[in-house]
């Protein structure tokens, strides 16, 4: 793949990518035409070709913003600076915290000895909870950047630089913030469990074993994927070495956790306890949290590596 592909033509890709699918090669060939009649427009007052260019796609503005107002879609609830960036992180979000929110509520009530009702009824409220919490942070953070950086440039500012020589979804400045969030949320789940524990009862999910070697080594692998993200975000595309580092660090935080799982090393000792004294013979409750566990790590290494992949494909093409 050219990395030197025009200003115009990487707009266009990432135009096209933020419309139906049916309407793409429609709305690419006009855009295309629009930018060559105003480029020409340019050409013939005097400007030097590259600086026309960058005028031409820096007026059309961010391209998920064009595309929006090309389907008459308005981009208002936090306004057309911020509206990708705030959407996409919401949604990361959404689909991670909720889940992982209702997953934990479950397991504690479950284990506390609740029955299945007791279970759905723990899950359904923390499903709710989470997801207000994460949608009213979300927007509250977004909507103070739209009034607080109004006046002048901030670090989520579109302009044709940000267009990358490489179209690639994931080298986005929206997936680093998201990246570093959910980090800063995963420390934080820890050390709340360390520290607090969860529910009425204050319970303690991880062991205190895994303090400080096991706890750090994950910290310094989480640390290694926000930097690679951090890179990709400022280079603009993956690159096969660094897609190489963040398959590795998968494998390793996800294979080395299963592994921990079935060596009865996570869970914490008394909740331990608890569920052993809750199995019955045809019922063994570790086991049952056991394998729940290594399937829920299992689907997010596979979704991981699956993404991992594909930007490692993606590198190649550049």
């Amino acid at each position: 793949m050219d990395t030197d592909t025009t200003l115009a033509e990487r707009y266009v890709t990432a135009v096209a990518r933020s419309v139906p699918v049916a309407d793409r090669a429609e709305v690419s060939a006009e855009l295309r035409a629009s930018i060559a009649d105003e480029l020409d427009g340019r050409l013939a007052a005097g400007e030097e070709a590259g600086a026309a260019e960058y005028a031409v796609i820096a007026g059309l503005g961010d391209p998920i913003a064009y595309a929006a107002s090309l389907s008459g879609r308005p981009l208002v609830l936090i306004g057309p600076r911020y509206y990708a960036a705030w959407l996409r992180l919401l949604r990361l979000l959404l689909i991670i915290v909720v889940p992982a929110a209702a997953l934990i509520a479950g397991l504690v009530r479950a284990i506390g000895g609740g029955d299945v009702g007791a279970v759905i009824g723990a899950m359904i409220p923390a499903i709710i909870t989470s997801g207000v919490h994460v949608a009213f942070w979300t927007t509250l953070v977004f909507a103070a950047l739209e009034r607080v950086g109004s006046t002048g440039d901030t670090v989520l500012d579109w302009s044709p630089d940000k267009l990358p020589r490489t179209v690639i979804p994931s080298a986005r400045l929206s997936d680093l913030i998201g990246i570093a969030v959910m980090t800063v949320i995963l420390i934080g789940s820890v050390i709340w469990d360390r520290t607090i524990g969860w529910g009425d009862e204050h319970v303690h999910v991880l062991s205190p074993a895994l303090w400080p070697w096991v706890m750090t080594a994950w910290f310094a692998l989480l640390a290694v994927g926000l930097i690679v993200e951090a890179i990709v975000a400022v280079r603009g595309r993956w690159s096969a070495p660094l897609a190489a580092v963040s398959i590795a660090a998968i494998l390793v935080a996800m294979i080395g956790a299963i592994m921990l799982i079935w060596q009865r090393a996570v869970i914490a000792p008394d909740l331990m306890a608890r569920m052993q004294d809750a199995s019955t013979p045809t019922a063994d409750v570790v086991q049952i949290v056991n394998i729940s566990l290594t399937a829920v790590l299992g689907g997010i290494l596979i979704g991981l590596l699956f993404d991992a992949y594909r930007k490692l494909g993606l590198a190649r093409e550049v």
